[in-house]
């Protein structure tokens, strides 16, 4: 067995590395994907691969990923080991992920072995390397944070220092400090969350001098969260994209939605309205004007229930200047319940080309190149053999409308995507 490796031992670095980059640019199949596994079946090889191999295997480190607290445990225990036995792997390690629920937050703070690999792993970070932590609770999960241990002993010597991206669903009583002491937070969404009512006294106090600004940011109101947040804690004059997603209306959403746009009107470029319902309140929504970098708006969902669904997004949309604006892309979100026998083109006629809203669009293109997605969700209250005729009624009206959109304004490029269940 020995023979049959040793003509590894006559590799050149050089050989050695170009071997390693065939493998990590792999681009596989939707089958079969490039993975680790691949890298570990290199180290062990020959020795000669095992330094290259080690380092893009421990570069990204999910940890506390299991879905049972034994297997948190079990994978904590082997990690230690590993980096007990080759301290030098802690130093390649520079992007860490941590998926929390509360079996975790119930002991991994105080377990002197996870703070052990955070040690080992991180006391060679300088600014510029990445954690990411997402902490998911549930309706019984009030209580998640009475532990001060994972203030003290996780968010202030790990978190605080090196996070770049925060993702918090369905929490309660979340430690201000957790989302108040991120200067380097580059992503952040607060799905449901609510923060503490007040700080103990043996809290952290809070620096303003570490609050996030955040280029990114995604968010279900809960609340007065986002007000709590914004006067304070996080600052978004540095926001870049915007997303409102959820079970919430607009309608619901909307002061918290005007408190983060009056911040981030000068730096924004996307903003996407991912709500339950817009409820006819687009009119009265924004001036987009006021957002001059925007490049890309998102709506969605628009009901085609409505008496005239267009109307309000007509009145959004003339608020973009059609001299000075930057968008590159809009789309439109639009779903529909079918329950009566008509032909499908008779409840798609308000999205026709000719309709104000193609005007619109094509004041907005101007000279410029502009991208329309036109998304149709359309539920069918009706045999399969009603829906294959719907949907062969649908492709050439898509065709139609893209060729007549072509024709209005040669600078819109007009997508439909659509679906039917």
């Amino acid at each position: 067995m020995s023979s049959s490796f040793a003509p590894f031992s006559h590799l050149s670095q050089e050989l050695i590395d170009e071997i390693i980059d065939s493998v990590l640019d792999t681009p596989g199949t939707a089958m079969i994907k490039p993975t680790k596994s691949h890298l570990c079946a290199l180290a062990l090889v020959y020795s000669g691969f095992r330094h290259r191999a080690q380092k893009h295997i421990f570069y990204s480190m999910p940890i506390l990923s299991r879905t049972r607290q034994a297997s948190y445990r079990d994978g904590i225990n082997a990690l230690h080991a590993i980096l007990q036995e080759n301290p030098r792997i802690a130093s390649y390690v520079r992007w860490i992920c941590f998926h929390i629920d509360s079996n975790i937050i119930e002991w991994a703070f105080d377990d002197p072995l996870f703070l052990q690999i955070m040690e080992l792993i991180t006391k060679t970070w300088a600014q510029g390397m990445e954690l990411a932590l997402s902490i998911s609770g549930g309706s019984g999960d009030s209580q998640l944070f009475n532990n001060r241990s994972f203030e003290m002993r996780f968010v202030k010597p790990f978190v605080t220092p090196f996070i770049t991206s925060l993702d918090l669903h369905y929490m309660r009583g979340v430690p201000l400090c957790l989302v108040a002491h991120c200067p380097h937070l580059k992503e952040l969404t607060l799905n449901s969350v609510s923060m503490e009512a007040a700080r103990p006294l043996n809290a952290i106090a809070i620096d303003n001098s570490l609050r996030p600004r955040p280029q990114k940011f995604t968010f279900e109101s809960h609340g007065d969260t986002i007000r709590f947040l914004t006067a304070t804690y996080i600052d978004f004059s540095h926001l870049q994209h915007l997303t409102v997603s959820g079970y919430s209306s607009l309608l619901e959403e909307l002061p918290d939605i005007m408190r983060i746009l009056d911040a981030s009107f000068n730096s924004l470029q996307c903003l996407e309205l991912e709500c339950v319902s817009v409820e006819g309140l687009l009119s009265t929504f924004y001036d987009l004007s006021r957002i001059p970098n925007l490049v890309v708006l998102s709506i969605s969902t628009v009901d085609l229930n409505d008496i005239d669904p267009c109307t309000d997004i007509c009145i959004l949309l003339r608020t973009i200047s059609s001299r000075k604006n930057k968008l590159k892309k809009i789309a439109l979100g639009f779903e529909r319940n079918i329950d009566a026998p008509l032909s499908l083109e008779r409840y798609l006629t308000k999205l026709e080309t000719g309709r104000p809203l193609s005007t619109v669009l094509g004041e907005i293109a101007g000279q410029e190149q502009l991208v329309v997605k036109i998304g149709l969700q359309i539920s069918l209250n009706y045999s399969e053999e009603m829906k294959g005729k719907w949907k062969e009624e649908m492709e050439p009206w898509v065709v139609k409308n893209v060729d007549l959109m072509t024709k209005f304004s040669s600078n819109v490029s007009l997508v439909f995507d659509y679906e039917f269940y």
